[in-house]
Parts: C-alpha cells; sequence; structure tokens
C-alpha cells in the first residue's frame, strides 16, 4: 500500500461496498470500476494491514473479527471523510470543529467563564488548559494547541497573528503589617523572606531577571509555581514578593492582607498576548482578543478602580 497506515480512503470505501453488497463483482457494478481492481485492491488493503479481513469460503463475503472491528472503523471515517468535503464543497465551514487554547492561569481565572461562553458560539467542541506560559508557546508551534494567551509573543515566528490584551506594572507586595520602608527592596529583604515564583514560568523568569539587572541578589528559599500560592504566603506574614496586577486580582485581591506598592527599583511591565497561526481560524483570534479586553474592563478593572485606584490607571486593555 502506498498509505502509511496501510489503507486510505479509497481501499476502506471499497471494502465496505464489498461487504455490504456481499461480493466483489456487485462492489465492482456500485463503485464503476473492474472487479479486478476491486479484487486487488482488497488483497493491497489486507497485505498492508498484515490481517485477513474476509472468510473466504462463504457466500455472501462476511468478515473476520479483524474484518468486522476494520468495517466499524471504516464506515466512520468515510462518513467523516463525506461530511467534510460537503461542508468544503458548500461553504459550511464558518463553525470550527474544535479549537484547542492554553491560558495563563491569572487571564482563566479573570475571564475563563464568559470566555468559553463566546468560544462555544464558534466550535463546536473545545479543549482549554492552563499553566506554564513557555509550555503553550511550545505547544502552539507544535500545532498542540491552535490559540495561546501568553507573555510570550514569539516575536521570532513568523507565521503567526498577535493580539494585544492587557499591560501592567509589576508591583511589590508586602504584609499588611509591614511598618518598614516600601522604597528599599534590600532593607525588606532584610527583615523578610523573598517568595519566588518558579524559574520555570516566565513571570518568574522575568522577575529574576529585573533583579539582576538591578543589582538585587535575594536568598533562594521560598520557590511556589502558582500565584495564589505565593500571595497567600505574603497575605499569611510570611514573606514578601513582586507581581502583577492580575496576580492580584486572581489570588482574590479582596481577600488578601497586604500593601500593595509601586516597584521601588526601575519599571518593569508584563504584556498578555493572544497569539494564534495565520489564517486558519479566520476571524475566531480577533473575536477572542476583543471579548477578552471587553471582559477584563468589566470584572478586574472594575475591582482594581475600587482597591487600588493609583495602579488601575497604570493598567491598559487597549489592542
Amino acid at each position: 500500500m502506498r498509505s502509511g497506515f496501510g489503507f486510505d480512503l479509497r481501499s476502506m470505501e471499497i471494502f465496505v461496498e464489498t461487504l455490504e453488497q456481499g461480493s466483489q463483482s456487485a462492489a465492482a457494478r456500485r463503485l464503476g470500476l473492474k472487479q479486478s481492481s476491486v479484487s486487488q485492491s482488497l488483497a493491497n488493503l489486507e497485505e498492508g494491514l498484515g490481517v485477513t479481513l474476509f472468510k473466504r469460503n462463504t457466500r455472501p463475503l462476511e468478515p473476520t473479527s479483524a474484518g468486522r472491528f476494520f468495517y466499524d472503523r471504516a464506515r466512520r471515517l468515510l462518513e467523516e471523510a463525506r461530511s467534510t468535503r460537503r461542508e468544503l464543497v458548500s461553504g459550511a465551514f464558518g463553525q470550527l470543529h474544535q479549537v484547542r487554547l492554553a491560558l495563563v492561569d491569572s487571564l482563566a481565572t479573570a475571564v475563563g467563564q464568559p470566555l468559553i461562553e463566546l468560544i462555544r458560539r464558534y466550535t463546536r467542541d473545545y479543549t482549554l488548559t492552563t499553566g506554564l506560559s513557555h509550555m503553550h508557546s511550545h505547544a502552539l508551534l507544535t500545532r498542540h494547541v491552535d490559540i495561546i494567551v501568553s507573555d510570550d509573543r514569539l516575536e521570532n515566528y513568523d507565521g503567526l497573528e498577535r493580539h494585544a490584551l492587557l499591560r501592567e506594572p509589576f508591583v511589590l507586595v508586602v504584609p499588611l503589617g509591614w511598618t518598614g520602608p516600601l522604597d528599599n527592596l534590600r532593607w525588606i529583604a532584610r527583615q523578610l523572606d523573598f517568595v519566588r515564583y518558579t524559574p520555570q514560568s516566565l513571570i518568574g523568569q522575568a522577575i529574576e531577571r529585573h533583579l539582576r539587572l538591578n543589582k538585587l541578589e535575594l536568598p533562594a528559599r521560598l520557590h511556589l509555581d502558582n500565584t495564589f500560592a505565593v500571595l497567600r504566603l505574603v497575605s499569611a506574614g510570611a514573606g514578601w514578593t513582586i507581581t502583577t496586577p492580575l496576580c492580584l486580582y486572581q489570588a482574590g485581591l479582596e481577600n488578601l492582607r497586604v500593601q500593595v506598592a509601586p516597584l521601588p527599583v526601575a519599571p518593569l511591565t508584563r504584556e498578555l498576548t493572544l497569539v494564534s497561526r495565520r489564517d486558519e481560524l479566520g476571524d475566531l483570534p480577533a473575536l477572542l482578543a476583543r471579548d477578552s479586553r471587553r471582559l477584563l474592563e468589566q470584572r478586574f478593572r472594575r475591582q482594581l478602580d475600587q482597591a487600588l485606584p493609583w495602579l488601575s490607571a497604570e493598567v491598559s486593555t487597549r489592542s
């Protein structure tokens, strides 16, 4: 067989017709083929699969157990192929069959549920995952997901479309009971442990790089792999951290016992971007980006306006 699978759609069609018609000659008439072509196709099919599909001594032809298994699978695959062709010919492919998304945790918390409702309107099926952003980038480039929202814009890769969602500053976060200065990280670090994000995360890498550029080397005692754990530890008085407004929102800003202040060293910002492969998903990436910005304004910005109005002014959700 030419196919690496041992079969192709045409050989499956001939096999199914032969079994349903009961003979090779009847299948040949049905398909408009010579009987010798049907016989050769079936022989090639059995050779390619390495199994016997028919009981040769029965009339009409009956399948072996392997043949029955292959028949059931072949019918489903052929129906899917016919459906795909009908939709392509008619132009009825506006609704995507499946879209796979990967989001940063903080965005999934902020707008995940209403974003899922939007996705359902445009797709028949979807999957949504969260986790480390650098893994999402790899998944997009290797076609394991279709859309990512990440703090990595993948600027070095062609063939992608990018939609800006959010630009936000990093901020200093200390326990509510802290009475020392907020403008001297070295002083804070002598009194409290620095609660770090794990170095595998892009947000953790950005923070560590910024500290090094500002010649701040802090003891590596506490490494946590998610924002909720980082900020709850700070809220409990165990240390201090550097994070972003969206991460504060994700961890439940209204319930955190913390003080938030601008970074006393040079400013550092994070940008979240929706990235997808160009020209594969129609208008869906642009629509998701537009609605994500709207949802961030309605939910995240509203709470930030109430709790930290000075910080809300530093956050941008413009495209």
